[in-house]
């Protein structure tokens, strides 16, 4: 058909046509984005605790960060999804619903959150034990990631139920390695795996967090400290991983190596031999130091509440998700507590029925506010703190001046 004998009345109306089609083709295409603008259900469990190995994945919403199977969704909408979230923004797939300076801002800004295991297959990585025992202090198994699994409120039995419904049932037996120690070290060094991995060697201070030295250590920081190996892999999983790491996780960045049976045999002595106890303990508290000038909200609020805990303390009247640390989630009730604004701040969190307010301070004197900044870096070397939930939640700790800031500005009686 020849378009050019069609009347102009008919060719306005096709082309409405058209664009109608494709603006609806976009709507469902982005509904996903869009939904992101709308308030989300409150998250906070419904139960006061699990009592099947699916109740307790969902309870703790395990899918909130990996895709789940067995359960549905697999993977938590977009507005729930920490992971899928960032990797939407880095995708673009959020250009054309946002200012573009707010996306270009997000995109700098993204570090943590973009990759996370499918746990379809973690009974085929990690021993039932090393897991059980982790679900209950997640602490840092790579070095330069600063971030971990979030720390949740759940006791022996939820992690013994996680670990049912994910198939974690290896354990170690009482065969050992064949293989000769010395010969895996040479070849841990032919083949270059220091490259990516620490071996009990890692720094004490990882680069700090969205530093230049932070983002070009992108494959190191991913891969985990090896002295955790004999903890965390039974001997035949530790096999199975040299011989075929993407049959066990297809989107590792492991690469893959032609080994012959004697080379993994000779790698997995070395790896699982043991290292000297050179496990530190607790460092000190840091103190925070106080300010010879004034403070104000605007300077806290760009520094840390804007930046990173707007994400799960935001009034419940925002749009996308509110958060665990607000509505609840994660398997917590929730804290009603607003980081987002001054008044949200002095209004403080909501314990046995009341709004606590700032300072709320713990017996020693410290704000708990400052006490949640300061438990994060300890849980992070394995030493949480028991009655203080380290913050920002699973991620990594704030710097230490932002810390002198905040504490210098609720010291000063948070000035507006």
């Amino acid at each position: 058909m020849d378009l050019r004998s069609l009347p102009f009345a008919a060719l306005t109306g096709a082309a409405l046509l058209a664009a109608t089609a494709a603006g609806a083709f976009v709507l469902v295409r982005d509904a996903d984005i869009v939904a992101l603008r709308f308030p989300t259900k409150v998250l906070a469990p419904t139960k006061p605790s699990p009592e099947s190995p699916r109740e307790a994945v969902e309870h703790f919403q395990c899918n909130r960060c990996h895709v789940v199977p067995g359960i549905e969704p697999a993977s938590a909408a977009l507005g729930e999804n920490c992971v899928t979230c960032h990797q939407a923004i880095t995708a673009g797939r959020l250009d054309l619903w946002y200012k573009e300076a707010e996306v270009l801002k997000w995109k700098k800004n993204l570090t943590h959150l973009m990759r996370t295991p499918d746990l379809g297959s973690v009974g085929q990585r990690i021993k039932r034990s090393w897991l059980v025992s982790w679900l209950q202090a997640p602490h840092s198994v790579r070095p330069l990631y600063g971030a971990t699994m979030p720390r949740m409120k759940l006791g022996p039995r939820d992690a013994e139920l996680i670990a049912d419904f994910l198939h974690v049932t290896e354990e170690e037996t009482a065969e050992d390695s064949s293989g000769d120690a010395a010969a895996g070290r040479l070849l841990y060094e032919k083949y270059g795996c220091s490259t990516c991995h620490f071996r009990a060697d890692a720094p004490a201070e990882a680069p700090a967090y969205g530093s230049e030295a932070f983002r070009a250590a992108s494959a190191r920081r991913r891969a985990p400290d090896l002295k955790h190996v004999r903890a965390r892999m039974s001997l035949a999983q530790l096999r199975q991983w040299l011989r075929d790491p993407r049959g066990v996780l297809p989107d590792t960045q492991m690469p893959v190596f032609a080994f012959t049976p004697k080379e993994v045999e000779d790698l997995v002595a070395f790896l699982r031999e043991p290292l000297p106890e050179t496990e530190p303990g607790p460092r000190a508290p840091y103190k925070p130091r106080r300010l010879e000038r004034e403070v104000h909200y605007p300077e806290v609020a760009k520094k840390l509440t804007r930046h990173l805990c707007y994400h799960c303390h935001s009034d419940s009247r925002r749009a996308g998700d509110q958060g665990p640390g607000n509505s609840g989630g994660f398997g917590y009730t929730g804290a009603s507590l607003d980081l987002a604004t001054h008044e949200g701040i002095l209004r403080g969190v909501k314990r046995e029925g009341q709004f606590r307010g700032l300072p709320d301070r713990l017996e020693d004197g410290t704000p708990r506010l400052i006490a949640t900044l300061l438990a994060r870096r300890a849980e992070l070397e394995g030493h949480a703190h028991p009655d203080v939930l380290g913050m920002p939640l699973g991620l990594p700790p704030i710097p230490d001046e932002d810390i002198d800031l905040i504490s210098t500005w609720i010291e000063q009686g948070a000035p507006r």
